[in-house]
């Protein structure tokens, strides 16, 4: 159990980095490849969504503030671990149903 929630945290500290990181690159204003700034702004799209529906709204893209990157980078991350969850939790239970047959 200790370890499971060890690995949730480690997952979730790994995810807000990450996220941050993608967002402070694409508020940056450099020049970035679109190669790698399109899968970086896919990437941080569902946290930077949330974001503007609770404190960006109209005319505003993206955070640029140190406090709506970490805003965003923690609600990507949530996210992101929910879906991980459901996926997760959606194999186990076709798995279940196969073993059963």
């Amino acid at each position: 159990m200790l370890r499971s929630m060890t690995r949730r945290l480690l997952l979730l500290v790994t995810l807000v980095v990450a996220s941050a990181v993608a967002l402070a690159l694409l508020s940056s204003g450099g020049v970035i490849p679109s190669v790698v700034r399109n899968p970086l702004s896919d990437f941080v799209q569902p946290g930077v969504t949330v974001w503007w529906l609770v404190l960006g709204g109209p005319f505003r893209v993206a955070p640029s503030s140190v406090s709506g990157i970490a805003f965003a980078a923690v609600a990507n991350a949530v996210l992101w671990l929910a879906a991980i969850w459901f996926v997760v939790a959606l194999y186990g239970l076709i798995q279940r149903r196969l073993s059963t047959r």
